[in-house]
């Protein structure tokens, strides 16, 4: 009996989501040609005490990394919770989207999504106030990220605040 094994024709965890990037300049039509060749990984949901050191760590398991990049906040030049991780190839990529993606870091269930690569000025959070911006929004406790979310820092300093 001869048998062969053959690729499945859909991997719905290397597949395209939902997600696209809303700076993206160009055709959405184009964005999704990017992503179907794209050897970069967008990585959320980071502790913004994750080094560089293990996201290579982790990543490197599937594959030989090209580049990581840490995502920053604009104003305190801080890590804020994301980063990209570029592949040498498409494969190795696509293995760390079904082996990596929804696994834990630093306590933290991290994501992976498709990116259309890595371009300078991405690596900062595009929040208000310099971070994420769903970092600001957030009402719960987290100290992996930072604690409260902004808003709710302010109102908390607000609150605290006496005026004579």
């Amino acid at each position: 009996m001869n048998t062969t094994l053959r690729a499945l024709h859909s991997d719905s965890t290397v597949d395209l989501t939902q997600y696209r990037d809303q700076h993206f300049k160009g055709s959405r039509c184009d964005q999704e040609h990017l992503l179907l060749a794209s050897s970069t990984l967008y990585v959320g949901n980071l502790s913004f005490y994750t080094t560089e050191e293990q996201i290579n760590e982790l990543f490197s398991k599937c594959g030989d990394i090209k580049k990581t990049v840490m995502g920053l906040d604009k104003v305190k030049k801080t890590p804020c919770g994301f980063c990209f991780v570029e592949y040498y190839t498409r494969a190795d990529t696509e293995h760390a989207m079904r082996f990596i993606n929804g696994t834990r870091l630093d306590d933290r269930i991290i994501r992976t999504d498709w990116d259309t690569g890595f371009k300078e000025g991405r690596q900062f959070g595009r929040g208000k106030t310099g971070g994420q911006v769903r970092d600001e929004y957030r009402t719960d406790y987290d100290v992996g990220r930072g604690g409260y979310g902004k808003i709710m820092q302010l109102q908390r300093i607000n609150d605290n605040t006496m005026v004579f």
